[in-house]
């Protein structure tokens, strides 16, 4: 709506048709509908900061908030229901939800529901990781009749090398606003982040793209290996930030982050702390 209400005003006409990719008539567009939009009806899930939701999100009527990370911007024209908990994946809050209204997943969903879990806790490692993660991806892999062990293994084995170094970056990429400051920070998670550090060069040349286009203070990639329970950054950005908020020496736009899991928990906290 936002894209053609301009053009609209500009002219006489009360009544525009609407093509398809075919042009062929598919609706009508009148002044009517700039001033009384129908508005979408959405429930944000597993975040609730502006810049990582979808595109139009001002126009839409926010019905809820399940979620499992820091407060941050949204806002709303009325009071809706948000639930958030200190766990480790917003599907154990979601599978909870289930239990509450005395539901049962189906066997499908009950296995994605288990992978969601296990890839968020980064298979039951990462500092965000709560017991109470661990006994319903147990609940669950018992519905979807699945081992957790093969579950996590089969996930974080995936082969990543065929995908190119732009999809990996956005895969699971995600905006900040701190302290006056933007960044973006990315993830992968692997078993053999060496070989995805050997593409450091091919991750740089997408990472300034992105800092270029999103004026952002810095951009940070983590190759979160399982094995090695620690995070390998490549980053673009200052390197004395790197320095003061994680306690390393980069070298070359990388560093290794021993123990570091979890962008939630570790680093964006750690920024925060450095940025106020």
């Amino acid at each position: 709506m936002d894209e053609v209400k301009e053009q609209v005003l500009k002219n006489q006409e009360h009544c525009y048709p609407i093509l398809d990719s075919d042009e062929k008539v598919v609706g009508i567009l009148t002044r009517h509908h700039l001033l009384r939009p129908r508005r979408k009806r959405v429930v944000l899930v597993d975040h609730n900061e502006a810049s990582q939701s979808v595109p139009g999100l001002r126009e839409a009527e926010i019905l809820e908030i399940i979620d499992h990370h820091r407060l941050a911007d949204i806002q709303t024209s009325n009071p809706v229901y948000v639930r958030n908990e200190p766990v480790g994946s917003t599907n154990t809050i979601i599978a909870s939800m289930f239990q509450e209204r005395g539901l049962m997943p189906s066997e499908p969903m009950a296995g994605m529901m288990a992978a969601a879990i296990v890839s968020d806790t980064v298979m039951f490692k990462s500092p965000t990781c709560t017991d109470r993660d661990r006994r319903m991806a147990e609940r669950l892999a018992r519905i979807a009749n699945v081992s957790l062990d093969e579950l996590g293994t089969e996930i974080f084995s995936a082969t990543l090398c065929n995908k190119s170094a732009r999809d990996l970056l956005f895969t699971d990429y995600k905006e900040f606003h701190i302290g006056g400051y933007n960044l973006s920070v990315a993830q992968i998670t692997c078993v053999d982040s060496p070989s995805m550090l050997e593409r450091k060069d091919e991750f740089l040349e997408e990472m300034a793209i992105v800092k270029k286009n999103g004026d952002f203070a810095m951009v940070l990639l983590m190759l979160t290996d399982v094995l090695l329970e620690g995070t390998q950054v490549i980053y673009l950005g200052d390197d004395e930030i790197i320095r003061q908020a994680f306690n390393v020496q980069p070298k070359d736009n990388t560093a290794f982050l021993p123990k570091v899991m979890s962008r939630k928990k570790q680093v964006i906290p750690s920024l925060s702390a450095l940025w106020g």
